[in-house]
C-alpha cells in the first residue's frame, strides 16, 4: 500500500515548486516547505533540497531512520538478555552479516565511541542499542550530505539550487523543468567549443 497509493514524490515535489514559484513572483514569500517520501539515502536528500530550492529547507524521513533503530534493538536484544523485552528486541542470535562485524557493541556500531565522548563512559549503560544506531545513521548521512554539496561546490545548504540537477530522462524533464542531461548547460559547452 505504501509503495503505491497517493501522488509519487517527484510530481508532487514538482508541484510544490512551481506553485512556490508562483507565490514567490507575485511577492507573496512562500511558507518554508519540507518534502518526504521515501527518502533513505543522502543523494535523496540533495536532490530534493535541489528540486524545490530555494524553498525547501528540510527533508523528513519515516521509514529509513526506524530500520537503524529496530536493528540496534535486536542487537541489544541478543547481547544484552536481560533487556530483550525492554528493547523489544526479536533476535535469539546474531545473523552472520552482524557477526562478520564484531560480536560487542563497540564493534558492530561504528558510532559508539562519538557517542560515548558526547555522553560519557558511564552514561553509555543507559543509553539504547537502537538510538546509538540511529546516531550512526544520521552521521552517515550528514557525512554523505557533505560529500555532494562538496561536489557541487555548495558550502551551505541554502546554496543548493535547481542548477545542481539534471533529468536523467525527457519524462522526469518534463514534469520537474529540470533540463535534460543531454541539454544541461550544453549552452556554456558550446560557447566554450565556439570560441
Amino acid at each position: 500500500m505504501m509503495e503505491h497509493w497517493g501522488i509519487p514524490s517527484l510530481p508532487l515535489h514538482a508541484k510544490t515548486y512551481q506553485y512556490c514559484k508562483i507565490l514567490a513572483d507575485k511577492g507573496i514569500t512562500p511558507p518554508d516547505i519540507s518534502l518526504a517520501g521515501g527518502m533513505a539515502r543522502e543523494d535523496h536528500i540533495f536532490k530534493a533540497l535541489a528540486l524545490c530550492a530555494p524553498f525547501a529547507k528540510i527533508v523528513c524521513m519515516g521509514r529509513a531512520p526506524m530500520i537503524p533503530g529496530f536493528l540496534g534493538s535486536n542487537i541489544q536484544g541478543v547481547l544484552q538478555p536481560d533487556k530483550k523485552e525492554q528493547v523489544n528486541g526479536h533476535w535469539d542470535e546474531l545473523p552472520p552479516s552482524v557477526k562478520e562485524i564484531g560480536s560487542t557493541p563497540e564493534e558492530i556500531f561504528a558510532g559508539w565511541e562519538y557517542v560515548k565522548a558526547k555522553v560519557g563512559a558511564d552514561e553509555m549503560k543507559n543509553i539504547p542499542f537502537g538510538a546509538i544506531a540511529m546516531y550512526t545513521y544520521a552521521d552517515k548521512l550528514a557525512c554523505g550530505l557533505q560529500q555532494f554539496m562538496a561536489g557541487a561546490r555548495k558550502f551551505s545548504l541554502d546554496q543548493i539550487s535547481r542548477d545542481d540537477l539534471m533529468a536523467a530522462n525527457r519524462e522526469i524533464a518534463e514534469v520537474t523543468g529540470i533540463p535534460y542531461m543531454l541539454e544541461a548547460q550544453d549552452d556554456l559547452a558550446m560557447a566554450i567549443l565556439n570560441k
